[in-house]
């Protein structure tokens, strides 16, 4: 087989596997992805890698912290459920009646403080673009008789 019969013969297999792919296409087939592998190796005569999705699991905490004490969470660098990025969307909710405060970093700067109600929420938003790679809860004003102050929140990438 000549040099002009190979590149006809590839036009024509990316042909085919063109027209399939517009079929299945059309038929709202969920193999597309396949197809288009087919095609990627059809034309490259190389086998593609599979894609695998990288599974994102938020970060989560329901704990306590003492009256009057500080914690610091690493959403980011956690040994156990860290993002291993910065955190864009989530909640931190104050299921305590006392109010406390929160101190969010970006790994660049902090924030001020920021109030938390008994009993309200905050919700972030990736629109909101802040970026979270480690949260503080402050409940140094919470009142000495209260041994403890509860709290919830997750993020995720």
């Amino acid at each position: 087989m000549g040099f002009w019969e190979q590149i006809l013969d590839y036009f024509t297999r990316v042909d085919d596997i063109l027209r399939k792919f517009n079929e299945d296409y059309r038929a709202g087939n969920a193999r597309l992805i396949s197809k288009l592998n087919e095609l990627i190796g059809a034309v490259t005569g190389i086998e593609p890698v599979p894609d695998i999705p990288y599974k994102h699991v938020p970060f989560f905490v329901d704990g306590a912290i003492a009256g009057g004490g500080v914690e610091t969470l690493l959403i980011k660098d956690d040994p156990e459920q860290g993002l291993g990025g910065v955190g864009r969307s989530g909640y931190f909710i104050n299921d305590s009646a006392d109010d406390i405060h929160i101190i969010i970093d970006d790994g660049k700067g902090k924030s001020e403080k920021i109030r938390i109600d008994g009993g309200e929420r905050l919700v972030i938003d990736r629109s909101d673009n802040i970026w979270i790679d480690k949260l503080t809860i402050d409940a140094t004003d919470v009142a000495a008789a209260r041994p403890q102050v509860t709290y919830r929140c997750s993020f995720s990438r």
